[in-house]
């Protein structure tokens, strides 16, 4: 089973202007029209049967609707991820209700949120999360077109981890794209998994192959970030890599993420 652990899509009477708005930020291309149909479109043409949803709250009045919405598109092919937001009054409360509504996890984009990850306010978020054994998936490093700081470095995420051993930690992008040397110095070999979602193609070589080979390969999530990438090119350049072998791969590729999730084995793959 093939997984892809970071994608986003958007409400269909949303998905054109949120996707024109991002490429006119950050000057990138988008891969799909950023709807539902159109992730699972290009899952298809790429043989992934299983995708996580990334959506943030970026107003504390968000976090609701947006929950209703996700419960409304997840399926057999989507799994949504939950959104928070540090202002959101009833963020603690919520996070056990939230399980038991089927989310298995949560995105955070501390950048878009007006938060540092490791501020000691969100720190009741985390216990919670990691008290009731969810994920959470931290978007890390630099975000094209949004201005200074990095809410959430290596270093920052380290600290988190310190505080939080038993956190199920993903930091996105393999700790940040333009912080690869922070990342190495301080998040490479800890006992937290990371997604190669935007940065796979983007890194230079030498670096992506020290990355690969330094972090356990128990701990490496395949990510797209589509529609900002092709999720087809972005799986064939992983099960590319000439440094891997196929067991890494296919760890890397989807068993590490059915683990993670707690999917069960053997899985059967969605019907072409």
């Amino acid at each position: 089973m093939i997984i892809d652990f970071h994608t986003h899509i958007y409400p269909e009477h949303s998905a054109s202007k949120t996707l024109t708005a991002v490429q006119s930020r950050a000057g990138i291309s988008c891969f799909s029209d950023g709807t539902q149909q159109g992730l699972v479109q290009s899952m298809d043409k790429a043989g992934i049967d299983l995708s996580v949803v990334c959506s943030v709250a970026t107003k504390p009045e968000m976090v609701n609707p947006t929950h209703q919405w996700l419960e409304n598109i997840r399926n057999r092919r989507v799994m949504p991820f939950a959104t928070m937001h540090p202002d959101h009054s009833a963020v603690v409360e919520e996070v056990e209700g939230l399980k038991k509504r089927g989310f298995k996890g949560f995105k955070v984009h501390p950048d878009y949120q007006g938060f540092f990850v490791d501020e000691k306010r969100v720190y009741p978020f985390y216990e919670a999360a990691q008290a009731e054994g969810m994920i959470i998936l931290f978007h890390a490093g630099l975000d094209r077109g949004l201005p200074d700081p990095i809410h959430s470095t290596p270093e920052r995420l380290a600290e988190v981890h310190k505080n939080f051993p038993s956190l199920r930690m993903v930091v996105a992008h393999l700790g940040g794209e333009a912080v690869f040397d922070e990342t190495e110095r301080y998040l490479l070999g800890r006992d937290i998994f990371m997604d190669t979602s935007f940065v796979l193609r983007v890194m230079p070589p030498g670096v992506l192959e020290r990355f690969m080979k330094k972090h356990p390969a128990e701990r490496l999530l395949f990510g797209s970030d589509s529609p900002w990438t092709d999720q087809s090119e972005e799986l064939r350049f992983l099960t590319g890599l000439p440094y891997l072998r196929v067991e890494e791969k296919e760890k890397i590729a989807g068993r590490n993420a059915a683990e993670l999730l707690g999917l069960p084995e053997p899985l059967n793959p969605a019907p072409r």
